[in-house]
């Protein structure tokens, strides 16, 4: 009886001793949002979202991009592959956030009596004399 294992021990390996979790991808992981991924041409985009929202025309295969530097599992070889936009590899790495580019500031310009300009310059800079709405109170 001192061979049996303890009550509620299931004789499997001691917890210490379980090697660790293979890697997994991000939540998001797609080769459309990879740094290493090119796209494919707007031409074959174009073409397959027609067909894909109307059904109409000759079939159109899903477009497909293509990455250098695809790995399918966790630190195994890289390697080229033609993947489409949904895919993912062990090798993914986000692009970095799009610029921001402030929207809605024109160049304005303001005119006087006699066609004298008055101001000009970026929307949402004019002096406060000639912003309309505002009341100096």
């Amino acid at each position: 009886m001192t061979g049996r294992p303890p009550i509620g021990h299931n004789g499997g390996p001691a917890l210490d001793d379980t090697p660790p979790a293979p890697p997994r991808l991000p939540y998001d992981a797609a080769c459309v949002r990879c740094i290493h991924w090119t796209p494919p041409s707007e031409r074959e985009e174009s073409d397959y979202r027609y067909w894909a929202m109307t059904g109409r025309g000759r079939r159109v295969k899903e477009p497909s991009g293509h990455c250098f530097r695809v790995m399918h599992r966790p630190g195994g070889p890289l390697s080229f592959s033609g993947t489409m936009g949904r895919s993912s590899c062990y090798n993914y790495e986000a692009k970095p956030p799009p610029a921001y580019r402030p929207s809605g500031q024109g160049f304005v310009t303001i005119w006087g009596p006699g066609d004298k300009i008055l101001w000009q310059g970026r929307e949402g800079e004019e002096p406060a004399e000639f912003r309309q709405g505002e009341l100096d109170l």
